[in-house]
């Protein structure tokens, strides 16, 4: 497997042809909209979506807590604007197809659900991120999930609050 700096590198110069290219977007229609899981009822409030991606679906859910930023409100609300700035670094990597970024407003947990296409690709961006957001987060509150029976909107509408 290739570094964490290879793969960040190569992330980012993918990144750039697909934004380039219009196959990376934000999408706004599903901004607000809550989900129940085990861990609350988490609200979206940032959607990536790419539209060049093939293989089997594999859904991913990782959720964390962050340690630097505790309960401040302020804080909460500065990450959610600026975890943008990730996104060369993850939406690039081979098999990305959407990424869900929420929040649960009661705790201040974050979540990522992600549509990923094929299982070891998916396999590759965990064993990528779960370092580096181990270290970010509060020690023991970092989890992962991997479906492969369910179609990403199957999922979301198991899941779906009120909609």
């Amino acid at each position: 497997m290739a570094s964490k700096a290879a793969l960040a590198m190569k992330s980012v110069t993918r990144y750039a042809g697909l934004a380039a290219h219009g196959s990376l977007r934000l999408r706004r229609d599903r901004l607000g909209q809550l989900y129940k899981t085990e861990g609350g009822n988490y609200q979206i409030f940032r959607d990536t979506n790419c539209t060049i991606a093939a293989g089997e679906t594999v859904i991913l859910v990782i959720g964390f807590r962050l340690k630097l930023i505790g309960s401040s409100r302020l804080l909460h609300w500065l990450f959610q604007r600026v975890c943008i700035l990730t996104t060369p670094f993850w939406s690039g990597l081979s098999g990305f197809r959407t990424k869900l970024w929420m929040v649960e407003p009661r705790t201040k947990n974050y979540m990522g659900v992600y549509d990923w296409r094929g299982k070891i690709e998916a396999q590759n961006y965990i064993n990528y991120l779960l370092p580096i957001l181990r270290f970010f987060s509060v020690k023991g509150s970092v989890w992962v999930q991997q479906i492969y029976s369910k179609s990403f909107e199957e999922f979301l509408r198991a899941h779906a609050i009120g909609h």
